[in-house]
């Protein structure tokens, strides 16, 4: 059992169809690979926790960071571990309901992921943080 950590930032802005393109992509490949984690887009910004096999981490990865619509791609974790943190896969952002996210299912809001006790985090503390972290690099989380 591996997990593998990341941020990056997009090219461009994006538009809502192109953020619905990607969460749909990633739910559909992250299943089909038996991956589990977290994807938060805000801002430009891509925070994704991938778990599960060592060798389907590293093809999702290097499509990831062969993706056009990203300009940096920073590794935050890469190891072994003992059990998941996430059960399923599940995207967040901050109004995913203005997103046309016709099929994807684990949809969630920034104000899910928000409460410092959110099961969206994970179970294990250390991912906790890596949540935690990403959250805190934003002056301002949701639009007025």
């Amino acid at each position: 059992m591996h997990r593998f950590v990341y941020v990056s930032t997009a090219t461009g802005p994006l538009s809502a169809h192109q953020i619905a393109d990607i969460a749909g992509a990633c739910h559909r490949n992250n299943r089909r690979a038996g991956l589990t984690g977290i994807l938060v887009v805000h801002q430009g910004k891509f925070f994704h926790i991938l778990e599960g096999d060592e060798t389907a981490i590293r093809r999702r990865a290097q499509k990831i960071q062969d993706d056009p619509r990203h300009s940096t791609f920073e590794v935050i974790e890469a190891r072994e571990i003992q059990r998941r943190a996430f059960v399923d896969w599940t995207f967040v952002h901050e109004m995913p309901e203005r997103l046309p996210l016709l099929g994807t299912e684990n949809v969630a809001t920034l104000r899910d992921l928000m409460p410092i006790n959110s099961p969206l985090r994970g179970r294990d503390l250390s991912v906790r943080h890596m949540v935690r972290d990403f959250l805190a690099s934003f002056k301002q989380l949701v639009a007025a």
